[in-house]
């Protein structure tokens, strides 16, 4: 009976992915690097990204660097592709590899691409058909320092390729993470996007009077995570996600004073530094050693409106000993409620 309610529950958070749902987040999305915080791998999204304290699911050390401790006897492999609208693309490839006795490295590449857009004079002339492409390349190192306390480092480097008259914009960055395992329960927290700023010139595009260096940062994010399993039915993992991104964006402001008798356009920059916070929620089922169900809620922001983003999936386990293989689906309505999207991967232990 309880796994039958268990299971009832389980799909009417998934049906809540075919519904309207709330206002669109306006957030951090609109900051540099935005491809890079939408999640990791369908594991992670199906369970609305709440994996900071989640161990079970193998190592992903994207959501928390302490998880690259994560103990295996082989080689954890994960390719994830996604299918999404608007001629974008976001890619993630994965590996993780122990180092004995008590460590380990995970090492991940992340592709967010728009293709086929429309480029446009300042009188509306069409001028041509570009793309941009931005990659991130993590390397997160973790160690066991107990059986009940894992920490972990990551860096980070990021690459974004705009324009082929605008300088790439490069950066790195620093994350750090610990875990605590308390019996059934898991305890996470990261400070993620430490120090990372991209950094690009748009002289040659726009001007010298117009364009010029940038620096746009990263939101930094402070999270705190934990999960639990009823002893009474070790199939079901719930968890949660509390996020803060603190945000630090340039403002230019226009004025004109007079100067000698003659008005003179005066422009000034100030660094405003605001801050949102975001509540996740996650949980799978492990319905048949064959399926697993997932599904999670994210985007609960805590600062504005009421904006609710479901996410549900599963993973097929096939049966095959070699690399003991595994299809990962993830269906995400994104932040914007313009539309969704399909997630797939293949995980492979070698």
């Amino acid at each position: 009976m309880k796994n039958r309610k268990l299971l009832i529950y389980f799909v009417l958070i998934a049906g809540w992915t075919l519904l309207p749902v709330g206002m669109a987040l306006a957030q951090a999305g609109g900051f540099t690097g935005s491809f890079s915080r939408m999640g990791f791998a369908p594991r992670g999204m199906a369970m609305g990204n709440a994996l900071t304290a989640v161990h079970q699911e193998g190592s992903y050390a994207y959501y928390n660097p302490a998880l690259a401790a994560v103990h295996g006897e082989t080689v954890q492999l994960d390719f994830s592709s996604s299918a999404m609208r608007f001629d974008r693309q976001l890619h993630m490839v994965t590996g993780h590899f122990q180092l004995p006795p008590s460590a380990g490295i995970s090492v991940s590449i992340l592709n967010g691409r728009v293709g086929e857009i429309d480029g446009r004079t300042q009188s509306g002339y069409q001028t041509e058909t570009f793309s941009t492409n931005e990659f991130q390349i993590l390397s997160n190192f973790g160690i066991r320092f107990s059986d009940t306390f894992w920490g972990g480092i990551g860096i980070k480097f990021n690459l974004a390729d705009y324009h082929e008259d605008v300088s790439s914009g490069t950066s790195v960055g620093v994350d750090a993470g610990f875990l605590k395992l308390a019996g059934s329960m898991s305890f996470g927290f990261t400070v993620q996007d430490l120090f990372a700023s991209t950094q690009y010139d748009t002289s040659n595009l726009f001007g010298s009077n117009v364009g010029g260096s940038r620096s746009n940062d990263y939101p930094t994010r402070i999270s705190f995570g934990a999960s639990y399993i009823p002893s009474a039915l070790p199939e079901l993992l719930v968890s949660s996600d509390y996020e803060i991104q603190v945000l630090r964006s340039e403002v230019r402001r226009e004025s004109t004073e007079q100067r000698e008798g003659r008005p003179v356009t005066v422009v000034s920059r100030e660094d405003v530094m605001t801050n949102t916070q975001i509540a996740r929620i996650g949980a799978r089922y492990l319905l048949h050693e064959r399926v697993t169900l997932r599904a999670g809620i994210q985007g609960l922001d805590l600062n504005h409106d009421l904006s609710v983003q479901p996410t549900a999936g599963f993973s097929l386990h096939l049966p095959f000993d070699r690399f003991s293989p595994a299809i990962d689906y993830a269906f995400v309505r994104e932040p914007s409620q313009l539309s969704t999207m399909h997630v797939f991967s293949i995980r492979l232990n070698i």
